[in-house]
């Protein structure tokens, strides 16, 4: 079973340091989003990635959504402070989300799917909550395997493409972000 990240480390992922390793702006650059938009943060910790979501939707909505309640409660302290209104707070399941069906233009899961029991069931799931057309988006780091049958630590990435594609999804594009850290874009 894969280990989850563990909330009482949050403060890592927030940290200033880790804004000049990723930064939240350059990663929404990428992103296909519209300023009316319903998105969800998928395992959105303190809301590393909420926060600059929900002030680029301005006249849309986010759903931020984690499975540990501490993380929730903190992403939504990180929102209280600088008073963002369009942000929707959830706790959710690994692999059953509280969200209706066809409710999101884009879902963004950042750094979870390393951490998923399983990375397909957890993609289904998240397939079932897009529109006709709406946009995934998986951050990453290399080195590891989402597939059950290898340990094989170079080819993460493949299996990735190989589960989204099996699942249906359009793969549209690859960035690389920084320190083996890459985005993967796709459509349903």
């Amino acid at each position: 079973m894969p280990k989850k990240f563990s909330p009482s480390k949050k403060d890592i992922l927030t940290a200033p340091e880790r804004y000049e390793k990723l930064d939240p702006q350059r990663v929404m650059s990428l992103l296909p989003l519209l300023v009316y938009q319903t998105v969800a943060d998928i395992g959105c910790g303190p809301g590393y990635f909420t926060v600059p979501l929900a002030k680029y939707l301005f006249d849309g909505k986010v759903y931020a959504l984690d499975i540990q309640q501490k993380m929730v409660d903190a992403a939504k302290e990180s929102t209280r402070i600088i008073n963002l209104t369009n942000v929707h707070f959830e706790r959710s399941r690994e692999n059953k989300l509280p969200l209706d069906e066809d409710c999101l233009d884009g879902a963004f899961v950042a750094f979870v799917l390393h951490e998923a029991n399983r990375p397909h069931t957890f993609l289904k799931e998240v397939k079932r909550c897009l529109r006709k057309g709406g946009w995934l988006a998986v951050l990453e780091a290399g080195k590891q395997d989402f597939s059950k049958k290898t340990d094989s630590t170079d080819s993460k990435e493949t299996n990735l493409r190989d589960i989204v594609k099996e699942l249906g999804f359009r793969f549209i594009s690859r960035h690389s972000l920084n320190d083996g850290k890459y985005m993967l874009l796709m459509r349903k």
